[in-house]
C-alpha cells in the first residue's frame, strides 16, 4: 500500500471565505495550501489575516515577504492573479482550485482553471451558468460524476436549509416551504447609503433591515425535485456582522406537533448528520454560532404549530465557518472517490 495522497489546493481569492479555509486546513497533513492568488496587497492580506474582527487574531507567528506566506513552518506561494487562467497551476502541482473570489464568473471563464492544470474546481460564489454540479455534502454528493469538473459547493443558507428541509419532507411531507433567511450583513453591502443597482441594497447595512434576493430557493428545488414549485425563499440583511438563521414556515401533508418535529430533528442530527445539524435546547442568539463547525444548529426552542399541518423552525449558522468546513468534506469525497487521480 502506497502512502495517502496530499491534496494540493490552490486558493483564489483571500477574502472572508478564503481565510477561513486557510485556518481551517493550516493544520490538516492530508490537505495543503500550495497557492494563494488575491489582487488586494499582501501586506494589506498579512494584516487581515493576523487580525480579523469575527475570528480575532491569528494564533501562529506570519509573515508575508517576497511572494510567500509564512507560518507554522510552511511556505505558499503567494500571486496576484485577477482572473481563471492568469494561474498556471500545473506549475505549482495543484489538484484542486477552490474559487472564492466572491465574483460570479462564465463557464467559459472558469474552464481556465481546468486548462491551467487543475482537475477539479469548487466554486464559492454561484457561477453565472450551470455548473458541472451543485453539490451539498450529506445530501446529494452521490450524484457527483467523475467527470464533473465545475462543481458548486452551495450558497451557505442552502447547507443550513436542506438538512432541515430533508428531514421535514421525509418525515411529514412537505406541500409548502416559505423561508426566510434573517442574515448578517455581508460585505456587498455599504456601511453609508450610496447609489446602487439595487436600490434597497444601497442603504447603510449597519442601520437597516435590508431585504434582498436568495438563490436558495431554485437550491433546495434543484436538490429535492419533488418540491419543485413549492418553495419560495427570501432574505433579510440585519446589522449584525455574523451568526445568521433560517426560518421556514412548512404546510405538511401530515399532521405534527412541537414534539414530533423536534424529535426527528434531534434524531436525525445523531444518527444521519452527526456533522451537519446540532440540536440544541438551549436559548442561544446569534453570536452562539460564531464559528461553529455545523451547516445548521437547530433551536429546539424556535419550533412552533398551528393547528395540525402548520409550523415553523429556527435554523442558526455561521454565515462562513460551517460552509467552509464543508467545502473541505467535499474536496475530501473527490479524493476518496478517486476523482483526483
Amino acid at each position: 500500500m502506497g502512502e495517502a495522497m496530499t491534496i494540493r489546493v490552490g486558493l483564489m481569492g483571500f477574502g472572508r471565505i478564503g481565510r477561513n479555509l486557510f485556518r481551517i486546513l493550516l493544520d490538516r497533513e492530508d490537505i495543503e495550501i500550495a497557492v494563494i492568488s488575491d489582487i488586494a496587497n499582501h501586506d494589506g492580506l498579512e494584516y487581515l489575516l493576523r487580525y480579523d474582527t469575527i475570528l480575532g487574531r491569528f494564533p501562529y507567528e506570519l509573515s508575508i515577504k517576497d511572494g510567500h506566506l509564512y507560518t507554522l513552518g510552511t511556505q505558499i506561494k503567494m500571486l496576484s492573479a485577477r482572473d481563471p487562467g492568469d494561474v498556471n497551476w500545473k506549475e505549482y502541482d495543484v489538484d484542486v482550485v477552490i474559487d472564492a473570489t466572491a465574483r460570479p464568473r462564465s463557464r467559459t471563464d472558469l474552464m481556465k482553471h481546468i486548462e491551467q492544470g487543475a482537475k477539479k474546481v469548487v466554486l464559492c460564489t454561484m457561477p453565472e451558468d450551470e455548473p458541472d454540479s451543485t453539490i451539498v455534502m450529506g445530501i446529494n454528493q452521490s450524484s457527483l460524476k467523475p467527470d464533473d469538473q465545475l462543481i458548486y459547493n452551495s450558497s451557505i443558507t442552502t447547507h443550513c436549509a436542506a438538512p432541515i428541509v430533508g428531514i421535514l419532507d421525509k418525515a411529514f411531507g412537505i406541500e409548502r416551504l416559505c423561508m426566510t433567511t434573517i442574515h448578517a450583513y455581508t460585505n456587498a453591502q455599504s456601511l453609508a447609503d450610496v447609489p446602487a443597482d439595487d436600490l434597497r441594497s444601497s442603504r447603510a447595512a449597519g442601520e437597516n433591515i435590508i431585504p434582498v434576493e436568495t438563490v436558495a430557493g431554485p437550491i433546495l428545488e434543484q436538490l429535492f425535485p419533488n418540491l419543485a414549485n413549492k418553495i419560495d425563499a427570501l432574505a433579510l440583511n440585519v446589522p449584525v456582522p455574523n451568526g445568521s438563521l433560517v426560518d421556514m414556515t412548512v404546510y405538511t401533508t401530515k399532521k405534527v406537533t412541537v414534539d414530533s418535529i423536534n424529535e426527528v430533528v434531534r434524531t436525525a442530527a445523531v444518527d444521519i448528520y452527526p456533522d451537519l445539524i446540532e440540536y440544541t435546547t438551549d436559548p442561544i442568539v446569534s453570536s452562539d454560532v460564531i464559528t461553529s463547525p455545523y451547516s445548521c444548529t437547530f433551536d429546539s426552542k424556535g419550533t412552533q404549530v398551528l393547528g395540525d399541518n402548520l409550523l415553523k423552525t429556527i435554523s442558526w449558522f455561521d454565515n462562513g465557518w460551517g460552509y467552509c468546513h464543508q467545502a473541505v468534506d467535499l474536496i475530501e469525497h473527490l479524493a476518496a472517490s478517486g476523482a483526483l487521480k
